[in-house]
């Protein structure tokens, strides 16, 4: 019987990665000043327009929603 060879994993693309950063730098600035006080903070403000235009960004690469979502809670 033959072995079964794994395929390895592929690496995530730039506009993936540069999403799932941003997600994560939105996650920090959150954890810093409370999640309910974020829509007051300019730097969570600025950071969720670069996680929005990110996420488009790899939207319109080909990424689905559903890669985007398990990319940007991995980070």
């Amino acid at each position: 019987m033959a072995d079964r060879i794994d395929p390895q994993p592929q690496q995530p693309s730039p506009a993936l990665t540069a999403y799932a950063e941003a997600a994560q730098n939105c996650r920090d600035i959150a954890q810093q000043v409370g999640v309910r006080d974020c829509d007051d903070d300019p730097n969570w403000r600025a950071a969720e327009v670069v996680a929005n235009t990110r996420y488009d960004e790899a939207r319109a690469a080909g990424h689905s929603v559903d890669e985007l979502l398990r990319a940007g809670r991995k980070a």
